[in-house]
């Protein structure tokens, strides 16, 4: 049978230790057609001499600054020779199948992306019964969705998108983190699916890149851009309704930053700076946005959750209930509520 041909991008960053397995599981896919385009984002512990000699192959774009996750991935998109793009990060091993079930989930003209089954080191395995979504905050709930193809964005560590429906993957502007959710919510608003792929399986040993930088910095990139997304997606009406949950929540993350070591201070007082100090470019990036939008929001809330944490404690499952209340109150639909 004849398959539509695939680039795969995998983006790196001083990760020479972990490209062996990585590259070497990609390469043994039975799949028929498709390339791999390894992204060097000025590494300087010999990724790209390493790739070159052993794998010779696969096609180095080989950066001379780290572009970040962003601009890194596009760069890698710009070179590529298809439109069915995998975005896959350096620090993974993939198994058998892994390509072919990702082309399968999006065969559909209605689904724009797809995720892989991405087991990472650390998580337990109860956060795999069933996949998450995101709160308005950005942060992650996992267990919500009854059928394992539900999800509600696309994790960057594994994905599959086509370029030819959402062009360039993410805005460069958030350099790293968050921007897979952007991407899931640009096909969210065009009415598109975006699926989970319980068969195309990845072992992400997390954070091989991020580990090397500021925890300052990576707060900053971390929380700036979980609520960049909400404020350049999401109507005044709806921010409105969810002001004081922000307000409250800022206010609460920077109080356990003054006596905990959860989140630096610094990195949160800069990104709280960042968005109170350019409405310009948030401005800008909304009226983008809103030029590709073809459903009302109201679609895309409805598969996003109001809890806050992921209630495991009597604490958490309180805390979600009075957000469930105020939800109602302002009349937000999460999943949590009926269909109407």
């Amino acid at each position: 049978m004849n398959r539509p041909p695939v680039s795969i991008i995998i983006l790196n960053h001083n990760g020479k230790n972990f490209l062996d397995a990585c590259l070497t599981g990609v390469l043994a896919q039975a799949y028929p057609a498709f390339e791999i385009i390894l992204v060097d984002n000025g590494s300087s512990d010999g990724s790209v001499e390493f790739v070159r000699e052993k794998f010779p192959a696969i096609r180095v774009v080989a950066l001379e600054s780290n572009q970040g996750f962003a601009g890194g991935n596009n760069r890698g998109v710009e070179a590529a020779r298809h439109d069915l793009i995998v975005l896959l990060n350096n620090d993974t091993r993939v198994e058998e199948g892994w390509l072919k079930a990702l082309v399968d989930a999006v065969e559909p003209d209605d689904v724009a992306a797809a995720s892989s089954l991405i087991l990472t080191d650390g998580i337990p395995a109860r956060y795999y019964e069933k996949n998450g979504s995101i709160n308005f905050l950005g942060h992650n709930i996992m267990r919500v969705f009854e059928k394992r193809e539900d999800i509600f964005f696309a994790g960057g560590a594994s994905l599959m998108y086509k370029r030819n429906i959402l062009g360039l993957p993410f805005d460069e502007d958030y350099f790293a983190y968050a921007e897979d959710v952007h991407l899931s919510l640009r096909a969210r608003f065009l009415g598109l699916r975006v699926l989970h792929v319980h068969d195309s399986v990845v072992h992400h040993f997390g954070s091989g890149t991020s580990k090397q930088q500021a925890g300052s910095f990576v707060t900053f990139l971390q929380e700036r851009n979980r609520l960049l997304n909400t404020l350049v997606f999401f109507s005044p009406v709806t921010l409105f309704r969810i002001a004081p949950l922000l307000l409250l929540t800022v206010a609460a993350k920077l109080a356990v930053s003054l006596v905990g070591g959860k989140y630096s201070v610094a990195g949160l007082m800069r990104a709280y700076g960042w968005l109170l100090f350019h409405p310009g470019a948030i401005g800008g990036k909304r009226r983008s946005l809103e030029k590709e939008r073809r459903v009302h929001e109201r679609v895309v809330i409805a598969r996003m959750t109001c809890k806050l944490t992921n209630g495991e404690s009597a604490a958490g499952r309180l805390v979600n209930a009075v957000m469930k209340l105020y939800f109602s109150m302002v009349n937000l639909r999460t999943i949590e509520f009926p269909e109407r």
